[in-house]
Formats: structure tokens, sequence, C-alpha cells
């Protein structure tokens, strides 16, 4: 009976072996995709409306604008007035109060400007590229799974507290990618690395979205988003010669073969 039963557990172990590497030939891949603010024509958008982006890959995304008119994490946060994606020189965006240069760009002077983009399935934002900026180019950032700004006029704070993770940088300056894997946050503990979102809000230094004890020095941020990088969440695949395993009905089939066996082997010992 105990010679039956090693053969069988053997047995057992050898079919789970062959089972666990079926199933761990199944890999992982993700998809980078780079996603231009400057079209080939000016467009331009007022309040809550979107302008659809198209990424290198022919992939879709929306963007649209918002902003406050005080810049204080306690601030009301609305649509912005106008958003435009100027085939030049990429975002631009303007609150209520705006008027003259640079306050037509991504800034926080007057208010916080931020925009907000909605993508087709989680991603991750790998860096930031810009076009212009004046006086000094902190941003700061944050993931969501959701709209923050659905049927409801938020704070500042109210945003980044209903965030999946926010996190603000410095000096981002322009013609060359910002990638936030290479470079560390204002608070370190906090980082965008590695985290994935439907919506992103890409914004003027903010101190709501984990940027406290920048104080003074980071403010005066104008910039105009040339371009940004992301990242899709991995998704399983299977090499060409690997098969499907159908796991749970597999398992059922197995473990009724067992008991068959060792059923089998206790009446041929009974004998």
């Amino acid at each position: 009976m105990l010679t039956a039963v090693k053969k069988v557990t053997f047995g057992v172990l050898c079919t789970f072996a062959l089972l666990s590497t079926s199933v761990l030939a199944f890999t992982a891949t993700s998809t980078t995709e780079t996603w231009s603010f400057k079209p080939a024509t000016t467009t331009t958008v007022t309040g809550a409306n979107t302008i659809t982006l198209t990424s290198n890959l022919g992939t879709t995304a929306s963007v649209s604008g918002w902003s406050s008119i005080l810049s204080e994490a306690n601030s009301l946060v609305n649509a912005a007035s106008q958003l435009r994606l100027d085939s030049s020189y990429g975002v631009q965006l303007w609150n209520n109060t705006d008027s003259g240069s640079p306050s037509h760009a991504v800034d926080n002077q007057n208010g916080f400007d931020f925009i907000l983009l909605e993508f087709p399935n989680p991603v991750e934002l790998l860096s930031l590229t810009n076009a212009w900026y004046s006086r000094d180019s902190d941003v700061s950032v944050g993931a969501f799974n959701s709209n923050p700004f659905a049927n409801t006029s938020p704070t500042w704070q109210q945003v980044a507290n209903s965030a999946i993770q926010t996190a603000s940088y410095t000096n981002t300056l322009s013609g060359s990618p910002y990638i936030f894997a290479e470079k560390t946050s204002i608070v370190s503990s906090e980082s965008i690395v590695g985290v994935s979102g439907k919506f992103w809000l890409i914004g003027a230094y903010n101190a709501a979205f984990n940027g406290a004890g920048c104080k003074i020095t980071c403010f005066n941020d104008a910039m105009k988003f040339a371009s940004i990088t992301t990242k899709s969440a991995a998704l399983p695949t299977s090499p060409d010669n690997a098969q499907d395993v159908p796991l749970p009905g597999t398992l059922s089939l197995f473990a009724a073969g067992i008991f068959g066996l060792m059923y089998r082997n206790r009446r041929r010992t009974q004998r």
C-alpha cells in the first residue's frame, strides 16, 4: 500500500509541475506611446470641452483644462475658460483672470493650471517634454481611477486626496524629455514611478500634490507642454508554442483520477 501511495504522490507532483510550466509560459508585455500636444492645426476649446489626442501608435485619448483663480490648496477648481493645443508651442491654458504673458501658459500665478488626460486604459506616465517655460518649470502630477472633477467643483486638496498617487518635481526645463524615473520628487517618498491610472493631471507646481516643503522657490512656474510618453499596464500574452490550460477543469479531472487510482490500489491491497 505504501509503495502505491508513493507512486500516486510522485505522479501528482509531476502533473502539477507540468501544469505550472504551462501557466508560467505566459509572459507580460507593455506598450510605450508618445502623445504630442502640438497638432498639425492649432485647436482651441472652451470650458470643460475636450480635445482628442492620437498617440504615435494610433491610440486616442482626451485632454481638458482645469484651473483656479487663487494659488491655494483650498481654492475651488473649475474648468479653464480656454484650452489650446498650439501647433508650435503645445499646451496653452487660460482661467477667468488670465491676461498677457505668461498667463496663457500652464502656470501657478493667479491660480493653478492643470490639464486632465483620460486614456482608454490605465497607463504609467514616463516623461514630460516642455516646448517652452518662463522663470521656473516645477510640475505637479497625479494619477486617478476616475475623473476627479465629475459632477463636482472640488478644492485642489480634495482633488489630491482622491488620487491614487501624487508627486511634485522641480526643473523640468524644456527641449528634452524629463524622465520621472530618473528624478527625485520634492517629497522623495512620494513618486509616480510604477503607478498607473486611467486619468492623469499634469500642471504647474501645487503644494497639495505632495509638494510640501518647496515653499517660495517652487512658484512662478509657467510651461507649455509639448508631449508626454506613457506605458500601458502589462497584459498577459503567450508564446506561439504555448498552449492555453483550462486550469479549473483540468484540476477537477485530475483530482478525480487521483481518487480513482487510490481506490484501485486499495482494492488490490485488500485481495
